[in-house]
């Protein structure tokens, strides 16, 4: 795709008419994503999959409806490069240096370490192959030396605008307020029934904010059911509040009506009927682990046609089954698949690790997992 169709602003999303000022948007998904019926999932009550798998044919996914908001705004929308962080096997570098690729920009990446799966293997060899820049350090909490050395040593010719991890801000999380909307639009066509509760992942907390709120607006009473796919530490109510907030921010700077905006998200949020509640019993042993539950669930929905993965939307789906067994779940429910499901391999170039930081290639292979 030439750079020119790369930016082309999208015209038919829901808050153009939600907005009075509406912030560009570029047209980079396939959007509305499918719903489908799951009976494979049933056990005590309906379930549906929202299949985000499918919102774009380079790579799906709800990093896609994200990076819609944020590359068209005025802070992205030079020829630079653009610095993120993340896991080296993180699907949102992933996705952010596919997006890049388009038009020629090159993704710097501040990494930290994680338990490489066969999925995150493939990952760390597109983003290699795909010409990303790491700045690298063993774990989470050591990221600050990644950012200083970005600034003072590393030297890159031109710095990038920094997008933060999992391209979670207040103009980020417009993708999924746009995302709840559109689910809305699908309930009234008679497309799945109004759910009582929607399962979705947690990581930076963009994604589920941004849902809780277009559905607020959008009048659609639920439950979102949150499953963490980090420790409480990095992913809580208080950061899901504050994102919360970021969002709506960004709603009323450009121009939510005073109807909607006047009682803050609270008041928006409980108006509508929108509660959430966090699961953090998927875990296991921290960021990127694979679990028992978790693997079980790739490997069923795998049998179903539904390609997920153990960091996130296995955890999710784990959570969703323990509580359909238990009793929790209370139908309809729908499992908001965010995973790309993206077939990886065309991107891949021999010999990719080659190109990987010294330090970082001596430890690949300790951090594999078969």
């Amino acid at each position: 795709m030439s750079e020119a169709g790369a930016r082309r602003l999208r015209e038919d999303h829901g808050l153009g008419s939600r907005l009075s000022r509406p912030p560009p948007c570029l047209a980079l998904a396939t959007l509305p994503t499918p719903l489908e019926r799951a009976r494979w999932l049933d056990d005590g009550a309906e379930v549906w999959v929202k299949r985000d798998d499918q919102s774009s044919a380079l790579y799906g996914g709800g990093k896609v409806r994200k990076l819609e908001w944020l590359l068209a705004s005025e802070r992205f929308g030079g020829s630079g490069p653009i610095v993120s962080v993340g896991g080296i096997a993180s699907n949102h570098l992933v996705a952010l240096a596919l997006f890049l690729q388009r038009t020629g920009r090159p993704l710097h990446a501040l990494t930290f370490e994680q338990p490489l799966t066969p999925h995150g293997r493939m990952n760390l060899a597109a983003l290699m192959s795909l010409g990303a820049r790491f700045w690298h350090v063993r774990r989470r909490a050591a990221l600050p030396w990644a950012w200083l050395g970005y600034q003072l040593w590393a030297k890159p010719v031109v710095r990038g605008e920094f997008m933060a991890p999992g391209a979670s801000d207040g103009r980020g999380g417009l993708g999924f307020v746009e995302a709840g909307l559109e689910l809305a639009r699908q309930i009234a066509e008679g497309a799945a029934p109004r759910p009582g509760q929607i399962y979705i992942t947690g990581g930076s907390a963009g994604a589920a904010a941004g849902l809780a709120l277009g559905l607020a607006i959008a009048g659609v009473s639920t439950e979102l059911r949150i499953v963490a796919a980090v420790e409480r530490w990095g992913f809580n109510g208080l950061l899901l509040r504050r994102m919360l907030g970021q969002i709506f921010a960004e709603l009323v700077a450009h121009g939510l009506g005073d109807s909607l905006g006047r009682g803050g998200v609270a008041g928006l949020l409980a108006g509508a009927g929108v509660t959430w509640s966090i699961d953090h019993t998927q875990v296991g042993p921290g960021y990127g682990a694979p679990t028992a539950a978790g693997a079980e669930a790739v490997r069923l929905a795998a049998q179903h046609g539904l390609h997920l993965e153990t960091t996130y939307t296995g955890k999710c789906l784990a959570a969703l089954r323990g509580d359909l067994r238990g009793g929790r779940a209370q139908g309809p429910v729908i499992f908001w698949n965010t995973h790309a499901g993206a077939d990886l391999r065309r991107w891949v170039k021999p010999g990719w690790e080659a190109a990987l930081p010294q330090r970082l290639a001596r430890r690949v292979e300790a951090l594999s997992l078969g």
